[in-house]
């Protein structure tokens, strides 16, 4: 039989007849329709494809989005992390070649000189990698106080030694780097100088000042390792020092002057000490070698105990030595 059905009635039947709701003779009808229509069966194939799920496809655009933030924050704090490294890396270098850092005394070699108010100074890094980009000053009751600050030497900075001059409020009286002192009153103070008398004391009983002492003299150095005994029960009170190392009979005379110098200044700096003795051995000999307050101050060509009350006077003691030159 044919049913000549028009499109919009077969397109209209095309729900309940892909679900097979349709009976025979409709089946029938719409099959004829789709053998010579081929607009509707392109219609009825692209109505059996399955549907896209809605929820699917929104959870898929949400997991994109949040990949594409993911990956894009991602970048942001990769390229934070690098931009922080450069800066830091920038503040380092300036740090090193431009800006520098203050420097202790005892990494610099120095040299004043003072007329009325006027300074000159001449200064160097004992670290030839090292120069001094810069030198503060500050004063106060006479004495000038000097603090450099030193960059590492490059294309930037290649001056191995400072100059430069200074003009003080009043007459200077002092000049110091930092704590060392360097000037006084006409003198040029030696750094080993400014570190022992920095280390003057008022009791031989206090072995750790004592140490200190020892220590800016450098003594264990020069004479060799010792041990320590203390008399100070009754005056003078006096500080023996046992050296451990035997001292060979060519060098023996040369260590004794060296141990009364360094007696000479003991006595000086200790205020109540009256007396440094020695126990060492040479050649498997033992000797004893002591220094009281009189023959120090016969070295020193005035009274021992005002040698440590005045750099001036300690320097000159230090050069009659010879501990400094």
């Amino acid at each position: 039989m044919k049913y000549n059905l028009p499109c919009e009635l077969v397109r209209d039947l095309f729900p309940s007849y892909i679900d097979g709701l349709t009976n025979d003779v409709t089946n029938e009808a719409v099959e004829e329709h789709l053998a010579e229509c081929e607009s509707c069966r392109n219609i009825l194939e692209t109505m059996k494809e399955p549907a896209e799920d809605p929820v699917e496809s929104e959870d898929e655009t949400e997991i994109d989005f949040l990949k594409k933030t993911r990956n894009t924050n991602r970048k942001y704090v990769y390229l934070s992390f690098a931009a922080a490294v450069c800066i830091m890396a920038l503040v380092i270098l300036a740090k090193i070649f431009f800006i520098g850092g203050y420097i202790k005394e005892n990494m610099l070699a120095c040299k004043v000189s003072v007329e009325g108010n006027h300074l000159s100074l001449r200064g160097s890094v004992k670290d030839s990698e090292f120069g001094i980009s810069k030198v503060k000053y500050s004063e106060k009751d006479g004495t000038v106080t000097v603090s450099c600050k030193a960059v590492r030497k490059s294309i930037f900075h290649k001056d191995e030694e400072y100059q430069a001059d200074y003009e003080a409020a009043g007459e200077i009286e002092q000049v110091r780097l930092d704590d060392r002192i360097l000037w006084e009153n006409g003198e040029e103070i030696d750094a080993v100088t400014s570190e022992v008398y920095q280390t003057k004391h008022a009791y031989i009983g206090d072995m750790p000042e004592n140490f200190q002492t020892a220590t800016a003299l450098n003594m264990a150095e020069n004479i060799g390792a010792f041990t320590n005994e203390l008399q100070t029960s009754k005056e003078p009170y006096g500080w023996k020092l046992l050296l451990e190392e035997d001292i060979p009979k060519s060098r023996r005379k040369g260590k004794e002057e060296l141990m009364k110098s360094y007696a000479c200044v003991l006595l000086a700096v200790i205020d109540n000490l009256g007396e440094v003795s020695y126990e060492y051995r040479s050649n498997g000999t033992v000797y004893t070698l002591s220094v009281q307050e009189d023959e120090a101050s016969g070295v020193a060509g005035q009274n021992i105990k005002e040698c440590g009350q005045d750099i001036v006077q300690l320097q000159k003691l230090m050069e009659k030595t010879e501990l400094v030159r």
